[in-house]
């Protein structure tokens, strides 16, 4: 083999020496991304439970809260009555307190 030949196979030996090492270069810069890649899906799963969690606990909160408001509409709608109904008790009791004061009044003398 002439001496050229065995200069141009060493040539390209080299070269081929060159472009294997930059491909194994590439090989750990491409485990490294996949690496991270990895992390962050894992952070991004970890954000995606704690949205669910929240949101689950949003919707007790407004369940609770519509309960709340639908207690509150059902008081409001009673009020009249209550309403109504101190205004018969109070004038029952002035009545009473009225004919107690006027009974007490006729024993002891003071009306005849």
């Amino acid at each position: 083999m002439p001496e050229s030949d065995i200069n141009v196979v060493i040539t390209r030996l080299g070269a081929l020496s060159d472009d294997v090492g930059e491909l194994k270069e590439t090989l750990r810069q491409i485990a490294s991304a996949v690496t991270r890649l990895a992390l962050v899906e894992e952070r991004q799963s970890q954000t995606n439970e704690g949205l669910s969690r929240a949101f689950k606990q949003l919707d007790k909160v407004d369940q609770k809260l519509v309960a709340i408001e639908q207690r509150i509409v059902s008081l409001e709608r009673l009020q009249p009555q209550q309403q109504q109904t101190t205004t018969w008790v109070m004038t029952a009791l002035w009545v009473a307190a009225g004919a107690a004061v006027m009974f007490v009044a006729k024993k002891t003398g003071i009306l005849s």
